[in-house]
């Protein structure tokens, strides 16, 4: 499997605390089969900085601790939608995804879908392919999930959290994840880990759960053809 979507760096947002935390989040990772794993700490302004040396810092430190577990870990950031963030990315203020041609973008609980296609067509303009941050939680998507294939028509990917799959974020998102799912709009699913309690990694769990429901060719796609697409557009 591969993971595009994690908090597993630690000390630079709300994911992994310690450099041991890490470590066992590495190894959880790789005894559930995750082979690729793309970090992405939050970058949000305002509440998250992404302090560029203190991310290549964990990054480096954490190198060879995952490829002695099997894995490969490739830099890369959450986004937090703002007006700067073509600007941003250019610079390299923060990258993309595994420094490739996606970027990882969070919107805002409460946004607007006028917000989000005007948000898309500018990374698409751009020349960068958008995937949006665990789709579900966005109550624009909750209230109307046929939205998301006119984001996939312009050209986005739709990714989804497995613990939302799971119901492991409350029934509600459970539902909305569960119905992005049963009408094949998700091209994606990631862990979106924290930790090794609270927000665990359940991408094992989760692709099991999927390829039951819905057959293995189905949770091969989402949980290694399509996420390795991303890795593959690396330019490192």
């Amino acid at each position: 499997m591969v993971d595009i979507h994690c908090h597993i760096l630690y000390g630079v947002d709300d994911g992994a605390a310690s450099a041991d935390i890490s470590k066992q989040m590495l190894s959880d990772a790789a005894e559930q089969g995750i082979t690729d794993l793309i970090v992405t700490p939050h970058y949000r302004r305002g509440m998250f900085a992404y302090d560029r040396i203190a991310v290549n810092a964990a990054f480096d430190s954490l190198y060879d601790a995952a490829k002695e577990r099997g894995v490969r870990i490739y830099p890369g950031c959450e986004y937090h939608v703002d007006d700067e963030m073509v600007g941003n990315l250019r610079s390299g203020r923060c990258p993309t995804l595994a420094c490739g041609d996606y970027v990882l973008a969070e919107f805002g609980h409460a946004v607007t879908f006028i917000q989000i296609r005007n948000s898309l067509d500018t990374l698409l303009l751009a020349g960068y392919i958008p995937v949006i941050a665990h789709a579900e939680r966005c109550e624009t998507f909750a209230k109307d999930v046929s939205l998301l294939q006119e984001c996939r028509n312009m050209g986005a990917k739709i990714q989804i959290n497995a613990d939302s799959i799971l119901g492991r974020d409350g029934s509600g998102v459970k539902k909305t994840a569960r119905q992005i799912l049963k009408q094949n709009l998700a091209d994606i699913v990631a862990s979106d880990c924290h930790n090794m309690d609270s927000r665990k990694n359940h991408m094992e769990q989760c692709r099991d759960l999927v390829a039951k429901e819905y057959g293995w060719d189905r949770a091969w796609e989402l949980f290694t053809t399509n996420p390795l697409m991303i890795v593959a557009s690396s330019h490192l």
